[in-house]
C-alpha cells in the first residue's frame, strides 16, 4: 500500500475491516463508501479481490456474532434497546419481527441491503435460538454477496471512468467538510421528525388507561376486549398473557377485524418501550371504526409487575 497516491486509503485491509465491523456493529459510519474504495484499489491493483472479500466478511461476522450472543443472553431485552434508539421504533422494529418470522435464518441473506434489518436480524437469530452453524451459514452467504457488489462496482467504476481520478482527487480536503455537514443535516432532521413522532405518541398515550383501572373494570364485569398485539418472536420469550386476553399480532391484525367487536371497548397492550406498538395499533383500530380503542399504559410488564393475574400462551417456534 505504500505506492498508493491515495493517502486517506493508505490504511488498506485494515481500514476496510474496521470501517465494515463499526457499521455492523451499529456505529453510524456507512461501509459501503469503504467498499467502493476498496474496489477501486482492486482495479488498480493496490488490493486484491479475495482479501478484501476475505477481510469484509470477517469483520461482518465478527460484529454480527456479537449481536446474535447479545440476543442469545438478552432476550427482547435488546429489541427494547433498539426501539429506544430507533428513528421509528414501532416501524423499523416491528417489519423485522414480521420479515424474520416469515423467512428466519433465511433473512440474513439478503438483511444486509435493507436499512434497519441488517442491525436487527442478528440478534433476532439469537433470541429466537437459530444454531449457530446455521447463522455463520446463512450470514457467512449474505455477508460475502454484500461486500462483492460495492468491490465490484468500485472496481467498474475505476476501469470506466479513470480520467475523473484526477478531479476526484482534487475534492479530497474538502471530503471531511462536505460528508460532516451531511451527516450533521440528516441527524438534525431525524431528530425533530422523531420529536414530533414521541411527542404525538405521548400525548395519544396520556389518554390510554391506567393498569389499576383496567383491574378494576375485569373485576367489574365490564364487556370489553383486552388485546395483546406482541409479536410471536416476543410470545415465545415471554408466553404470558393477561388472563383471558385475546392475542392478535400487529402483522395479522387487518386480516383479522373481524374477530374483535369494535362496537365495545378495546384495550391495547404490547411489551415495547413507551407502549408504542400499542399506542399505533389503538389508532389503526380507530381507523377501521373501533368506538372505543385505548392503549394500556404500562403494558405486559407493569401488569406482571403489579402481581396481576395472567395466563400463558404457546406459539410455534420461529423458522
Amino acid at each position: 500500500m505504500t505506492h498508493s497516491p491515495h493517502a486517506w486509503w493508505d490504511f488498506g485491509y485494515a481500514g476496510l475491516f474496521t470501517c465494515v465491523f463499526m457499521e455492523q456493529i451499529g456505529v453510524p459510519i456507512p461501509a459501503f463508501p469503504a467498499l467502493l474504495a476498496a474496489g477501486a484499489l482492486v482495479a488498480s491493483g493496490d488490493l486484491g479481490l479475495p482479501s478484501c472479500v476475505v477481510v469484509a466478511v470477517c469483520a461482518a461476522l465478527l460484529a454480527d456474532l456479537i449481536w446474535y450472543g447479545i440476543g442469545r443472553t438478552r432476550g427482547v431485552q435488546v429489541l427494547h434497546l433498539m426501539c429506544r434508539i430507533s428513528w421509528k421504533p414501532d416501524t423499523c422494529v416491528s417489519q423485522t419481527k414480521i420479515v424474520f418470522a416469515r423467512l428466519g435464518a433465511r433473512t440474513l441473506l439478503f438483511s444486509k441491503f435493507v436499512p434497519g434489518l441488517s442491525l436487527l436480524a442478528t440478534p433476532l437469530s439469537g433470541i429466537t435460538q437459530v444454531p449457530l452453524v446455521a447463522f455463520v451459514l446463512y450470514d457467512g452467504v449474505g455477508a460475502t454477496v454484500w461486500a462483492l457488489v460495492p468491490l465490484i462496482i468500485g472496481a467498474y467504476l475505476q476501469k470506466s471512468f479513470a480520467s475523473l481520478e484526477e478531479q476526484a482527487y482534487s475534492m479530497i480536503p474538502y471530503l471531511p467538510w462536505i460528508c460532516g455537514f451531511l451527516i450533521i443535516a440528516v441527524c438534525l432532521w431525524r431528530y425533530i421528525d422523531r420529536s414530533r413522532y414521541l411527542k404525538s405518541m405521548r400525548e395519544t398515550l396520556q389518554r390510554g388507561v391506567s393498569i389499576d383501572e383496567l383491574k378494576r373494570r375485569l373485576d367489574a364485569g365490564e364487556d370489553l376486549t383486552v388485546l395483546d398485539i406482541r409479536h410471536e418472536v416476543n410470545v415465545q420469550v415471554e408466553p404470558r398473557i393477561l388472563a383471558h386476553a385475546q392475542w392478535i399480532p400487529y402483522g395479522a391484525l387487518v386480516e383479522r377485524l373481524n374477530e374483535l367487536k369494535l362496537d365495545k371497548p378495546i384495550i391495547v397492550y404490547c411489551d415495547c418501550p413507551e407502549d408504542q406498538g400499542a399506542v399505533s395499533i389503538a389508532e389503526i383500530l380507530r381507523q377501521h371504526g373501533a368506538v372505543d380503542a385505548r392503549p394500556l399504559r404500562g403494558g405486559l410488564d407493569g401488569w406482571i409487575a403489579r402481581g396481576f393475574p395472567t395466563s400463558t400462551l404457546a406459539v410455534p417456534p420461529t423458522r
